[in-house]
């Protein structure tokens, strides 16, 4: 049952990425490739300069652990700075997440996500 939840995870994440120019087509493309190493380069840049559909896509790489380790704490925070950007399909995976976190892990998360967010909008 896991596994099939984390196959719907994963869907939900390709399918909800529209496709964008340069870096972001780059990520897609070493996504479809299995590089995720690039993969997760690209994203976590776009990520970190608030491209919201990286910040979900993002938090999929976390949430499996494509090209870094598997980390529901980071998958989390970026799931939750995503759907306050307005990325709705990120609040399901958010849901998902929380269902296989400690409330410590999700406590942490979420700090995460605040700070993320308060720095990036004093930028």
């Amino acid at each position: 049952m896991i596994k099939l939840k984390g196959l719907v995870f994963l869907f939900l994440i390709l399918a909800s990425a529209p496709v964008y120019a340069d870096d972001f087509q780059d990520g897609q493309n070493a996504y479809r490739r299995g590089d995720y190493r690039i993969d997760l380069e690209k994203f976590n840049s776009l990520a970190e300069q608030g491209n919201p559909q990286a910040q979900w896509l993002l938090s999929g790489l976390y949430a499996r652990g494509m090209g870094v380790a598997r980390d529901y704490v980071e998958a989390l925070k970026w799931s939750a700075i995503s759907g306050a950007n307005g990325v709705e399909i990120a609040i399901i995976g958010r849901d998902m997440l929380q269902k296989q976190m400690a409330s410590g892990q999700i406590n942490e998360a979420y700090a995460l996500a605040r700070e993320w967010m308060r720095e990036f909008n004093n930028k």
